[in-house]
Protein backbone atom coordinates (compact mmCIF):
# COMPACT_ATOMS: atom_id res chain seq x y z
CA UNK A 1 0.00 0.00 0.00
CA UNK A 2 1.79 2.98 -1.05
CA UNK A 3 0.68 5.30 2.06
CA UNK A 4 3.32 2.90 4.03
CA UNK A 5 5.68 4.36 4.73
CA UNK A 6 9.45 2.88 5.25
CA UNK A 7 10.05 2.70 9.24
CA UNK A 8 13.70 4.70 8.33
CA UNK A 9 11.20 7.31 7.56
CA UNK A 10 8.89 7.62 10.61
CA UNK A 11 12.11 7.03 13.29
CA UNK A 12 11.99 9.70 15.90
CA UNK A 13 8.79 11.42 15.29
CA UNK A 14 7.69 11.76 18.72
CA UNK A 15 4.57 10.92 18.83
CA UNK A 16 3.79 7.68 20.77
CA UNK A 17 3.01 9.70 24.20
CA UNK A 18 0.12 11.83 22.04
CA UNK A 19 -1.32 8.52 20.68
CA UNK A 20 -1.61 7.22 23.57
CA UNK A 21 -3.60 10.08 25.52
CA UNK A 22 -5.36 11.02 22.23
CA UNK A 23 -6.58 7.21 21.69
CA UNK A 24 -3.92 7.10 18.62
CA UNK A 25 -6.04 9.15 16.37
CA UNK A 26 -5.86 12.83 16.90
CA UNK A 27 -2.53 13.83 17.39
CA UNK A 28 -0.72 10.96 15.78
CA UNK A 29 -1.96 13.25 13.20
CA UNK A 30 -3.75 10.62 11.08
CA UNK A 31 -5.85 12.25 8.88
CA UNK A 32 -8.11 12.83 5.11
CA UNK A 33 -8.15 12.90 1.39
CA UNK A 34 -11.60 12.42 -0.29
CA UNK A 35 -10.03 14.06 -3.18
CA UNK A 36 -6.23 13.51 -3.78
CA UNK A 37 -3.50 15.59 -1.93
CA UNK A 38 -3.41 17.68 -4.90
CA UNK A 39 -6.84 18.90 -4.79
CA UNK A 40 -6.37 20.03 -1.24
CA UNK A 41 -3.12 21.74 -1.40
CA UNK A 42 -2.85 22.75 -5.25
CA UNK A 43 -3.36 26.24 -6.45
CA UNK A 44 -6.95 27.36 -6.01
CA UNK A 45 -8.13 24.92 -3.46
CA UNK A 46 -8.62 27.37 -0.74
CA UNK A 47 -11.77 27.71 -0.84
CA UNK A 48 -12.39 23.92 0.61
CA UNK A 49 -11.20 25.08 3.73
CA UNK A 50 -13.15 28.50 4.23
CA UNK A 51 -16.21 27.65 3.26
CA UNK A 52 -18.64 29.96 4.96
CA UNK A 53 -22.22 28.52 6.43
CA UNK A 54 -24.99 29.04 4.62
CA UNK A 55 -27.63 30.18 6.11
CA UNK A 56 -30.44 29.45 3.68
CA UNK A 57 -29.53 25.47 3.14
CA UNK A 58 -32.38 23.60 4.39
CA UNK A 59 -32.62 21.93 8.00
CA UNK A 60 -31.67 18.07 7.87
CA UNK A 61 -34.33 15.74 8.21
CA UNK A 62 -33.61 12.55 11.01
CA UNK A 63 -34.71 9.36 10.33
CA UNK A 64 -34.44 6.09 12.33
CA UNK A 65 -30.76 5.71 12.49
CA UNK A 66 -30.78 1.59 11.60
CA UNK A 67 -33.06 1.77 8.67
CA UNK A 68 -30.97 4.60 7.18
CA UNK A 69 -27.83 2.67 8.11
CA UNK A 70 -28.83 -0.58 6.01
CA UNK A 71 -30.08 1.73 3.11
CA UNK A 72 -27.08 2.76 3.07
CA UNK A 73 -25.07 -0.02 2.15
CA UNK A 74 -26.75 -0.11 -1.42
CA UNK A 75 -25.24 2.55 -2.73
CA UNK A 76 -22.04 1.93 -0.39
CA UNK A 77 -19.18 -0.70 0.56
CA UNK A 78 -18.35 0.49 3.80
CA UNK A 79 -20.33 2.82 5.94
CA UNK A 80 -18.30 3.75 9.06
CA UNK A 81 -19.70 4.25 12.80
CA UNK A 82 -18.11 5.55 16.12
CA UNK A 83 -16.19 3.10 18.18
CA UNK A 84 -17.54 3.50 21.80
CA UNK A 85 -14.33 3.77 23.55
CA UNK A 86 -16.22 2.85 26.85
CA UNK A 87 -19.68 5.18 26.07
CA UNK A 88 -22.55 2.72 27.03
CA UNK A 89 -25.23 4.62 24.15
CA UNK A 90 -22.64 3.81 21.31
CA UNK A 91 -22.13 0.17 22.22
CA UNK A 92 -26.19 -0.40 22.99
CA UNK A 93 -26.38 1.22 19.37
CA UNK A 94 -24.37 -0.74 18.30
CA UNK A 95 -25.41 -3.99 19.19
CA UNK A 96 -28.99 -3.07 18.27
CA UNK A 97 -27.79 -2.43 14.87
CA UNK A 98 -25.74 -6.32 14.61
CA UNK A 99 -28.76 -7.97 15.83
CA UNK A 100 -31.38 -6.60 13.48
CA UNK A 101 -32.38 -9.40 11.33
CA UNK A 102 -32.19 -7.17 8.52
CA UNK A 103 -28.51 -6.79 9.32
CA UNK A 104 -26.96 -10.15 8.03
CA UNK A 105 -28.75 -8.80 4.84
CA UNK A 106 -27.21 -6.10 4.12
CA UNK A 107 -23.55 -6.42 5.64
CA UNK A 108 -20.65 -9.94 5.31
CA UNK A 109 -17.97 -8.05 7.72
CA UNK A 110 -17.45 -5.71 11.01
CA UNK A 111 -14.04 -3.80 11.41
CA UNK A 112 -13.30 -3.20 14.87
CA UNK A 113 -10.47 -0.75 16.38
CA UNK A 114 -9.78 -2.86 19.30
CA UNK A 115 -8.84 -6.01 18.60
CA UNK A 116 -5.29 -7.36 17.18
CA UNK A 117 -5.44 -8.64 14.04
CA UNK A 118 -2.17 -11.45 15.32
CA UNK A 119 -5.58 -13.15 16.93
CA UNK A 120 -8.05 -13.12 13.24
CA UNK A 121 -7.96 -16.57 13.42
CA UNK A 122 -9.13 -17.29 16.76
CA UNK A 123 -12.33 -14.67 16.15
CA UNK A 124 -13.05 -16.12 13.27
CA UNK A 125 -13.54 -19.63 14.35
CA UNK A 126 -15.12 -18.37 17.37
CA UNK A 127 -17.67 -15.96 15.61
CA UNK A 128 -18.77 -19.17 12.80
CA UNK A 129 -19.42 -21.43 16.28
CA UNK A 130 -16.42 -23.47 17.33
CA UNK A 131 -14.96 -23.37 20.71
CA UNK A 132 -11.90 -21.68 21.14
CA UNK A 133 -9.83 -22.00 24.65
CA UNK A 134 -10.90 -18.78 26.18
CA UNK A 135 -6.82 -17.67 27.22
CA UNK A 136 -6.66 -17.51 23.43
CA UNK A 137 -9.44 -15.97 22.65
CA UNK A 138 -9.43 -12.81 24.77
CA UNK A 139 -5.90 -12.06 23.82
CA UNK A 140 -7.88 -10.09 20.40
CA UNK A 141 -9.43 -7.36 22.60
CA UNK A 142 -6.81 -7.52 25.63
CA UNK A 143 -3.56 -7.70 23.03
CA UNK A 144 -3.53 -4.37 20.51
CA UNK A 145 -1.91 -1.38 20.07
CA UNK A 146 -3.42 1.11 22.62
CA UNK A 147 -2.22 0.03 26.26
CA UNK A 148 -5.09 2.12 28.39
CA UNK A 149 -8.15 0.43 25.98
CA UNK A 150 -9.21 -2.92 27.91
CA UNK A 151 -11.20 -4.16 25.01
CA UNK A 152 -14.56 -5.33 27.08
CA UNK A 153 -16.51 -3.52 24.28
CA UNK A 154 -14.98 -5.34 22.01
CA UNK A 155 -15.57 -9.21 23.82
CA UNK A 156 -19.36 -7.95 23.71
CA UNK A 157 -19.55 -7.31 20.12
CA UNK A 158 -17.63 -10.43 19.36
CA UNK A 159 -20.20 -12.65 21.46
CA UNK A 160 -23.05 -10.64 19.89
CA UNK A 161 -22.02 -11.90 16.34
CA UNK A 162 -21.76 -15.35 17.22
CA UNK A 163 -25.22 -15.17 18.57
CA UNK A 164 -26.43 -13.91 15.76
CA UNK A 165 -24.60 -16.33 13.56
CA UNK A 166 -25.77 -19.59 15.05
CA UNK A 167 -29.39 -18.46 13.13
CA UNK A 168 -27.32 -17.71 10.09
CA UNK A 169 -26.87 -20.29 7.04
CA UNK A 170 -22.71 -20.33 6.24
CA UNK A 171 -23.58 -17.67 3.24
CA UNK A 172 -24.28 -15.41 5.51
CA UNK A 173 -22.07 -15.45 8.38
CA UNK A 174 -20.83 -11.66 9.74
CA UNK A 175 -17.18 -11.75 9.77
CA UNK A 176 -15.79 -10.02 12.34
CA UNK A 177 -12.04 -8.31 10.81
CA UNK A 178 -9.75 -7.00 13.93
CA UNK A 179 -8.15 -3.49 12.58
CA UNK A 180 -5.63 -3.39 15.21
CA UNK A 181 -1.84 -4.42 13.84
CA UNK A 182 -0.60 -7.46 14.99
CA UNK A 183 1.86 -6.31 17.65
CA UNK A 184 3.38 -9.57 19.62
CA UNK A 185 4.00 -7.67 22.96
CA UNK A 186 6.45 -10.52 23.69
CA UNK A 187 8.75 -8.14 21.36
CA UNK A 188 8.25 -5.25 22.81
CA UNK A 189 10.79 -3.81 24.69
CA UNK A 190 11.02 -0.17 24.32
CA UNK A 191 9.11 2.62 23.37
CA UNK A 192 10.36 2.62 19.83
CA UNK A 193 9.09 -0.65 19.70
CA UNK A 194 5.75 0.35 20.51
CA UNK A 195 5.77 3.49 18.56
CA UNK A 196 6.09 1.51 15.38
CA UNK A 197 3.18 -0.46 15.86
CA UNK A 198 1.09 2.87 16.72
CA UNK A 199 2.14 4.16 13.54
CA UNK A 200 0.87 1.74 11.54
CA UNK A 201 -2.93 2.34 13.32
CA UNK A 202 -4.39 3.92 10.15
CA UNK A 203 -2.32 2.37 7.46
CA UNK A 204 -3.01 -1.30 8.29
CA UNK A 205 -6.72 -0.90 8.78
CA UNK A 206 -7.03 0.86 5.60
CA UNK A 207 -4.97 -2.25 3.79
CA UNK A 208 -6.67 -5.01 5.32
CA UNK A 209 -10.57 -3.01 4.36
CA UNK A 210 -9.16 -3.11 0.98
CA UNK A 211 -7.55 -6.62 0.28
CA UNK A 212 -10.29 -8.20 3.12
CA UNK A 213 -13.26 -6.53 2.04
CA UNK A 214 -13.05 -4.23 -1.28
CA UNK A 215 -10.87 -6.54 -3.35
CA UNK A 216 -14.00 -9.40 -2.87
CA UNK A 217 -16.50 -7.52 -3.29
CA UNK A 218 -18.19 -7.59 0.09
CA UNK A 219 -19.39 -4.55 2.46
CA UNK A 220 -17.96 -3.54 5.65
CA UNK A 221 -18.84 -1.97 8.94
CA UNK A 222 -16.29 0.06 10.06
CA UNK A 223 -16.51 0.70 13.73
CA UNK A 224 -13.09 3.26 14.55
CA UNK A 225 -12.59 6.49 16.47
CA UNK A 226 -14.04 9.02 15.03
CA UNK A 227 -10.01 10.82 14.52
CA UNK A 228 -9.24 7.60 12.37
CA UNK A 229 -12.60 8.67 10.03
CA UNK A 230 -12.16 11.93 9.10
CA UNK A 231 -11.31 12.59 5.41
CA UNK A 232 -9.24 15.68 6.19
CA UNK A 233 -7.71 15.87 9.39
CA UNK A 234 -8.22 18.25 12.27
CA UNK A 235 -5.29 17.82 14.08
CA UNK A 236 -3.16 18.80 11.14
CA UNK A 237 -5.21 21.72 10.03
CA UNK A 238 -6.43 20.08 7.10
CA UNK A 239 -3.11 19.75 5.80
CA UNK A 240 -2.89 16.54 4.07
CA UNK A 241 1.04 16.65 2.73
CA UNK A 242 2.33 14.15 5.63
CA UNK A 243 1.90 10.52 6.34
CA UNK A 244 1.43 11.64 9.83
CA UNK A 245 -1.95 12.87 9.15
CA UNK A 246 -3.52 10.11 6.65
CA UNK A 247 -6.73 8.28 8.41
CA UNK A 248 -8.61 4.97 7.60
CA UNK A 249 -10.42 6.71 5.29
CA UNK A 250 -8.82 8.94 3.81
CA UNK A 251 -6.26 6.17 2.49
CA UNK A 252 -9.33 4.38 1.54
CA UNK A 253 -10.82 7.04 -0.69
CA UNK A 254 -7.63 8.19 -2.12
CA UNK A 255 -5.98 4.48 -2.95
CA UNK A 256 -9.18 2.80 -3.56
CA UNK A 257 -12.51 3.38 -5.37
CA UNK A 258 -14.18 2.90 -2.05
CA UNK A 259 -17.60 4.05 -1.63
CA UNK A 260 -17.79 4.93 1.73
CA UNK A 261 -21.13 6.19 4.01
CA UNK A 262 -18.96 8.01 6.98
CA UNK A 263 -21.10 8.91 9.81
CA UNK A 264 -20.15 11.50 12.84
CA UNK A 265 -21.74 11.01 16.46
CA UNK A 266 -22.60 13.90 18.38
CA UNK A 267 -20.62 13.11 21.47
CA UNK A 268 -19.15 16.11 22.67
CA UNK A 269 -20.36 17.31 25.93
CA UNK A 270 -19.24 21.47 24.40
CA UNK A 271 -20.89 20.89 21.58
CA UNK A 272 -24.07 23.75 20.87
CA UNK A 273 -26.84 20.70 20.16
CA UNK A 274 -29.66 23.31 19.91
CA UNK A 275 -30.75 22.63 16.40
CA UNK A 276 -30.70 18.66 17.20
CA UNK A 277 -32.39 18.60 20.66
CA UNK A 278 -35.87 18.08 19.61
CA UNK A 279 -34.64 14.90 17.23
CA UNK A 280 -36.43 11.65 17.82
CA UNK A 281 -33.23 9.20 20.05
CA UNK A 282 -31.98 7.36 18.38
CA UNK A 283 -31.87 9.61 15.13
CA UNK A 284 -29.81 9.94 11.80
CA UNK A 285 -30.26 12.78 8.94
CA UNK A 286 -27.77 12.87 5.84
CA UNK A 287 -25.88 16.43 6.24
CA UNK A 288 -24.96 17.34 2.51
CA UNK A 289 -27.00 20.80 1.73
CA UNK A 290 -28.01 21.64 5.22
CA UNK A 291 -27.79 24.07 7.63
CA UNK A 292 -25.62 21.72 9.99
CA UNK A 293 -23.06 20.04 7.10
CA UNK A 294 -22.32 23.77 6.11
CA UNK A 295 -21.15 24.27 9.64
CA UNK A 296 -17.30 24.13 10.80
CA UNK A 297 -15.92 20.38 11.80
CA UNK A 298 -13.96 22.71 14.78
CA UNK A 299 -17.55 23.21 15.88
CA UNK A 300 -18.38 19.54 16.55
CA UNK A 301 -15.22 18.68 18.00
CA UNK A 302 -14.50 21.40 20.79
CA UNK A 303 -12.43 18.61 22.69
CA UNK A 304 -9.45 18.46 20.08
CA UNK A 305 -8.25 21.36 21.66
CA UNK A 306 -5.10 21.91 19.31
CA UNK A 307 -3.91 21.67 16.37
CA UNK A 308 -0.42 21.82 14.86
CA UNK A 309 2.22 21.01 11.91
CA UNK A 310 4.28 18.29 11.01
CA UNK A 311 7.85 20.43 10.11
CA UNK A 312 10.75 18.51 9.88
CA UNK A 313 9.28 15.22 11.45
CA UNK A 314 8.02 17.12 14.71
CA UNK A 315 4.75 18.35 15.71
CA UNK A 316 4.86 22.37 15.63
CA UNK A 317 1.95 24.28 17.38
CA UNK A 318 -0.45 26.13 15.23
CA UNK A 319 -1.97 29.78 16.75
CA UNK A 320 -5.30 29.76 16.82
CA UNK A 321 -5.48 32.56 14.37
CA UNK A 322 -3.63 30.17 11.70
CA UNK A 323 -6.67 27.62 12.32
CA UNK A 324 -8.22 26.75 8.29
CA UNK A 325 -11.93 25.81 8.31
CA UNK A 326 -13.87 23.02 7.10
CA UNK A 327 -17.72 22.35 6.46
CA UNK A 328 -18.61 19.02 8.29
CA UNK A 329 -20.13 17.68 5.43
CA UNK A 330 -16.67 17.81 2.99
CA UNK A 331 -15.87 15.02 6.33
CA UNK A 332 -18.90 13.46 6.87
CA UNK A 333 -22.05 12.22 5.34
CA UNK A 334 -24.01 11.94 8.15
CA UNK A 335 -25.15 12.67 11.54
CA UNK A 336 -26.01 10.40 14.41
CA UNK A 337 -27.87 11.23 17.52
CA UNK A 338 -27.88 9.06 20.65
CA UNK A 339 -29.48 12.14 23.20
CA UNK A 340 -28.07 15.21 24.67
CA UNK A 341 -24.42 14.56 24.38
CA UNK A 342 -24.29 15.79 28.62
CA UNK A 343 -26.72 12.52 29.21
CA UNK A 344 -23.91 10.14 27.90
CA UNK A 345 -22.48 7.61 30.25
CA UNK A 346 -18.66 5.58 30.17
CA UNK A 347 -18.11 2.72 32.35
CA UNK A 348 -15.41 3.21 34.27
CA UNK A 349 -15.52 0.33 35.77
CA UNK A 350 -14.08 -3.25 34.94
CA UNK A 351 -15.07 -6.75 35.73
CA UNK A 352 -14.59 -7.86 38.98
CA UNK A 353 -13.35 -11.35 37.35
CA UNK A 354 -10.86 -9.26 35.74
CA UNK A 355 -10.07 -7.18 38.48
CA UNK A 356 -8.93 -10.56 40.41
CA UNK A 357 -7.04 -11.93 37.73
CA UNK A 358 -3.21 -10.93 38.52
CA UNK A 359 -1.78 -12.18 35.84
CA UNK A 360 -4.36 -9.45 33.88
CA UNK A 361 -3.64 -6.92 36.09
CA UNK A 362 0.14 -7.25 36.27
CA UNK A 363 0.84 -7.25 32.82
CA UNK A 364 -1.54 -4.24 32.39
CA UNK A 365 -0.43 -1.88 35.12
CA UNK A 366 3.73 -2.79 33.19
CA UNK A 367 2.37 -2.03 30.07
CA UNK A 368 0.33 1.31 30.98
CA UNK A 369 3.91 2.29 33.17
CA UNK A 370 5.84 1.78 30.25
CA UNK A 371 3.78 3.27 27.58
CA UNK A 372 0.81 5.34 28.74
CA UNK A 373 0.85 8.81 30.92
CA UNK A 374 1.14 8.48 34.54
CA UNK A 375 -2.90 9.31 34.85
CA UNK A 376 -3.48 6.00 32.68
CA UNK A 377 -2.56 3.84 35.75
CA UNK A 378 -4.55 6.21 38.53
CA UNK A 379 -6.98 5.31 36.41
CA UNK A 380 -6.84 1.78 36.04
CA UNK A 381 -6.50 1.02 39.59
CA UNK A 382 -9.69 3.11 40.42
CA UNK A 383 -11.79 0.89 37.65
CA UNK A 384 -10.43 -2.26 39.69
CA UNK A 385 -11.08 -0.28 42.90
CA UNK A 386 -7.31 -1.06 43.82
Amino acid sequence: MKARIPRSKRQNVGLKEVAVRRCAALLLLVGATVVGLETIEGPGSAHLLALPQDTRAAAPSPANPITAILDAFRAHDIVTLTDPHGNVQMQAFLLSLIRDGRFPLSVNDIVIETASARYQDAIDRFVRGEEVPYDILRKAWEDHTVVNSIGTQAEEMIRAVRTVNAALSDGRKLRIIAGDPPIDWNNITSPQDHRHWVELRDSYPADTIRRQVLDRGRRALVIYGQGHLQRRQIASNFDMSTWQSQTVVSLLEHDSPARIFNVWTLLDKDVDVRDVASWPVPSLAALRGTNLGARDFGTYWQGLGARAAVRNGQLVPLPRAEWKTMPIENEFDALLYLGPPSSMTTNTTLPAALCQDSQFVNTRLQRLARFAPPVEVDRFKKACGM
